[in-house]
């Protein structure tokens, strides 16, 4: 047998393998972004209510 049989992946492969990766890390980082500003949101409106009830 000549021919090996573990060969790299072609080069289409590999890029949307990289794509889907970055997809995935965008989708990670807005998801963490809109957790963030839902928090602080929160902690504001928590903020605003405990000052205006004084």
């Amino acid at each position: 047998m000549s021919h090996r049989t573990h060969r790299p992946a072609p080069k289409w492969q590999r890029a949307r393998y990289r794509l889907v990766q970055g997809l995935g890390q965008a989708a990670f980082y807005a998801a963490s972004a809109t957790l963030a500003g839902g928090l602080v949101r929160e902690l504001l409106h928590l903020v605003h209510a405990s000052v205006s009830s004084c």
